[in-house]
């Protein structure tokens, strides 16, 4: 078996494929983009929609070499690795009146939220899990499938949105505030099929995601 450095980016002409969400893109594929084009400039990089339900049948018949995923809900039979914490953050734009403190309970349920269904029309998420155990609801007014249009909505309205940090770090269009209701976070994986595990260059890309999202590196 060939050792990693067999592996020579400056030279690679690998063209790969990676699986993941709008927030994948952002938070994990952007990070280490440049990183990539520096020292690999002779490769392609392909971005898929993630497609949880056919993540291990694409790994294994090699039409992905990563998928980005949360640590609970991927799949079974495929090598991960814990790339981050995530937690949520209540957003809306810059100038929004609610946001300059952080509201209160109260406050927070009268607001009108958008919420990122993943599953598509979803009006029900994990926050209203939390405000179901103290007995509160909340408005929902838009359900969208995708972090992109949603932080567009927030900053052209008054509604807000509980957003995982990263995904809004430094946007300068949109005020985030700690919510005042207890939402639990989750872990983002990287995972690959045993066939590349030990790939040169496989291990190189790896490496080289990891390096990029790890903490202090954002």
């Amino acid at each position: 078996m060939a050792p990693a450095s067999a592996f020579d980016p400056a030279s690679a002409t690998n063209a790969w494929r990676v699986a993941a969400t709008d927030y994948g893109e952002s938070t994990i594929v952007l990070p280490a983009l440049a990183s990539l084009r520096q020292q690999a400039p002779g490769t392609r990089l392909a971005v898929l929609e993630l497609a949880p339900d056919r993540i291990t049948r694409q790994a294994e018949q090699g039409e992905i070499d990563l998928a980005f995923h949360t640590s609970a809900g991927a799949p079974p039979g495929l090598r991960r690795r814990t790339l981050f914490a995530e937690r949520y953050v209540l957003a809306g734009r810059a100038d929004h009146p609610r946001l300059q403190r952080k509201p209160t309970l109260k406050q927070f349920c009268a607001l009108e939220h958008v919420l990122v269904s993943n599953s598509g029309g979803g009006f029900y998420g994990v926050t209203d899990e939390a405000l179901a155990q103290a007995g509160l609801t909340r408005r929902v007014a838009l359900s969208v499938p995708h972090f992109l249009f949603m932080i567009a909505a927030l900053a052209a309205t008054d509604m807000v949105a509980m957003v995982p940090e990263r995904l809004v770090r430094g946007n300068p269009v949109l005020k985030t505030v700690a919510p005042p209701v207890a939402v639990p976070g989750y872990e983002m994986a990287m995972l690959w099929h045993d066939r590349a595990h030990r790939d040169p260059s496989h291990q190189w890309l790896r490496a080289q995601i990891q390096s990029a999202v790890r903490p202090g590196s954002l």
